[in-house]
């Protein structure tokens, strides 16, 4: 009988070092962001990983563009979709990009409620949608979301919840 044994390298990035598997922790008012910027199927692997180990008080949302997983050898998006929920423990997907369509249909398959799978068109409306939805508490993984998208959405979340408070 024969042991296959998998090594997991970090991908070697444009200046020849090794970055980081796990996703950054950016605090944002009221969530909690992860960001992984690439979804390359072994980066999308350690961050759902962090997700599901994350101590989240809130929803665990999973903002994804797709388009990087879904461009890479030998991806099966419906096995990702599922992996999305069962391995991230996602109570929440929002996505967009080339293959968005098959991984949504695919996280509903593995449970996801219709109402919590959604497929935006580009990633200002799935960042807008998650601007309006987010509730204090709740942890978003965002997965082949770029770092300025990121920002953007912390500072959107500063405004709004800024907003709220003195309403209050």
């Amino acid at each position: 009988m024969s042991t296959t044994l998998s090594m997991k390298a970090a991908p070697v990035s444009e200046c020849g070092t090794r970055r980081s598997l796990r996703p950054r922790l950016m605090p944002a008012p009221g969530a909690t962001l992860l960001v992984a910027p690439h979804s390359t199927p072994v980066e999308a692997e350690a961050a759902l990983e962090a997700l599901r180990s994350f101590r989240a008080t809130g929803r665990r949302v999973v903002w994804c563009d797709a388009s990087e997983l879904a461009d890479s050898p030998h991806v099966d998006l419906h096995a990702w979709g599922a992996r999305i929920v069962e391995d991230g423990a996602a109570d929440a997907l929002i996505v967009s990009g080339h293959g968005a369509r098959e991984l949504a249909m695919a996280a509903r398959d593995a449970g996801l409620a219709v109402g919590r799978v959604v497929v935006c068109s580009d990633d200002p409306t799935a960042r807008n949608l998650l601007n309006d939805s987010l509730v204090p508490g709740d942890t978003v993984l965002a997965l082949g979301i770029s770092n300025t998208s990121c920002d953007k959405l912390a500072e959107r979340l500063a405004s709004r919840f800024e907003v709220e408070s003195v309403a209050a």
